[in-house]
């Protein structure tokens, strides 16, 4: 590295915020499996099991739209104030 270039710090509590919303995210990895189980292409012939399975796959995707929506907006925007300090 030269003289010249000027490095800039990343303040510790910008690496936490990002750490907490890879975390949220992490958070759902157990929770989509069972996704992952319902879509594995098993057909079953009960009709009221699989209303049961569609319902709380649909619950679960809808609740995990919702935070990761949240998540990335968090995540942006730490990396925009990030992106601004770096300007200053």
């Amino acid at each position: 590295m030269s003289k010249e270039q000027n490095l800039k710090a990343v303040p510790y509590q910008d690496i936490l915020d990002v750490r907490s919303e890879l975390i949220k995210l992490r958070s759902w990895q157990k929770s989509l499996v069972y996704l992952d189980e319902f879509f594995d292409g098993k057909v079953t012939r009960n009709k009221k099991d699989m209303r049961m399975r569609y319902y709380s796959c649909q619950q679960l995707y809808q609740v995990f739209s919702g935070d990761f929506e949240q998540v990335l907006k968090e995540s942006e925007e730490i990396v925009a104030r990030m992106i601004q300090r770096g300007k200053i």
